[in-house]
């Protein structure tokens, strides 16, 4: 399938009107439709820019450019040979269809022995043949030039216009680059926020089920914690040792157990479940899923979490000592160790 029918059936297969493309490309509508229709004589002889309107068209369409690509530059070029083998054909005919001097001399000098009157007519109607053929002379010429003329101004007028056309595209490209750069900083100043607000929740002894949480203090001073409870069970939920609904310590739970819990200065959070059933019992702490660890866990005893709410400070003085620790490790570890020998 040639490239022109390509095109043709991709907008028509995405229900593109003729105009709406006009608007993506820039391009003047008997343009595409010009391309399309594969008239080229529209583009008036100046094929220079129908490769750039084939480009933005299959750009704006979705059609692969470098697949047909091949097949628009040869069909371009076979069809400026061909327009130009034709108006040199004209010419040429145009040249043998005008009269021949030579030709009527020859034929006149065939009849001598006229009288001098029948050589007067015969110089007079010469004499007006003459100036007729340079009239029409004249007027091809004339025509020609207009031709010319007109030919040259529509060849500015379109260069100018896909000039335009040029900038007006770039321009475009330009403002879609700076918006797609906008949107990507745009996106990554969104992560950097939500990953400013996250919750760290960082597991400190497993064995023991005790975590360290920070970044709470700083940002929203509360955390949810959510349980799936398999059967019924109590949740009682300490602040320091101190449960914070004596209300609800003895009520049972069944299904999903949610609660938010506010913090407002560094403390330890403790969650008892009563009824502890293995892996069908879940938590999650500040959208952290965490697994209960039943090392020094026994079956009747509730399982029971510890969370120690700390200030960012907190955390980067610890990494700060274990960092000195590590290196004062290696210190030692690098000390040379010296060996006496005794006969």
């Amino acid at each position: 399938m040639a490239y022109y029918h390509i095109l043709r059936q991709r907008r028509q297969d995405l229900n593109l009107s003729i105009e709406y493309v006009s608007s993506q490309t820039r391009l003047a509508p008997q343009y595409i439709q010009a391309i399309e229709e594969h008239n080229l004589d529209v583009f008036s002889d100046d094929f220079s820019f129908v490769r750039y309107f084939v480009h933005a068209y299959c750009d704006a369409i979705g059609v692969n450019w470098v697949v047909v690509k091949d097949e628009v530059d040869a069909d371009i070029n076979a069809y400026a040979r061909q327009r130009s083998m034709a108006l040199s054909q004209a010419q040429k005919k145009l040249i043998a269809q005008m009269p021949n001097e030579k030709s009527k001399s020859k034929q006149h000098s065939k009849h001598p022995g006229r009288s001098r009157y029948q050589k007067s007519i015969s110089a007079l109607s010469r004499n007006i043949q003459w100036k007729n053929r340079k009239n029409i002379q004249t007027w091809i010429v004339g025509g020609i030039v207009i031709l010319a003329s007109i030919v040259g101004l529509n060849f500015i007028m379109d260069l100018h216009s896909s000039n335009q056309a040029a900038k007006e595209e770039a321009t475009r490209q330009e403002a879609l680059r700076e918006k797609e750069e906008e949107t990507d900083r745009l996106a990554q100043q969104r992560q950097a926020e939500r990953e400013s607000q996250e919750i760290v929740l960082t597991s400190t002894n497993p064995e023991e089920n005790i975590y360290q949480m920070s970044n709470v203090l700083e940002t929203t001073k509360k955390f949810t914690v959510k349980i799936e409870l398999p059967e019924e069970s109590t949740v009682v939920i300490y602040k320091d040792d101190v449960p914070l609904d004596e209300s609800t310590m003895d009520e049972l739970y069944s299904g999903t157990f949610e609660k938010e819990v506010e913090v407002n200065e560094p403390c330890t959070i403790t969650v008892e479940v009563g009824n502890y059933v293995g892996e069908g019992t879940t938590f999650t702490f500040a959208d952290n899923n965490v697994t209960f660890n039943p090392t020094y866990w026994a079956y009747g005893v509730p399982a029971t979490f510890y969370i120690e709410v700390v200030s960012n400070d907190t955390v980067e003085q610890e990494k700060k000592a274990d960092s000195a620790e590590a290196t004062d490790a290696g210190e030692d570890g690098a000390e040379e160790t010296t060996y006496e020998f005794t006969e």
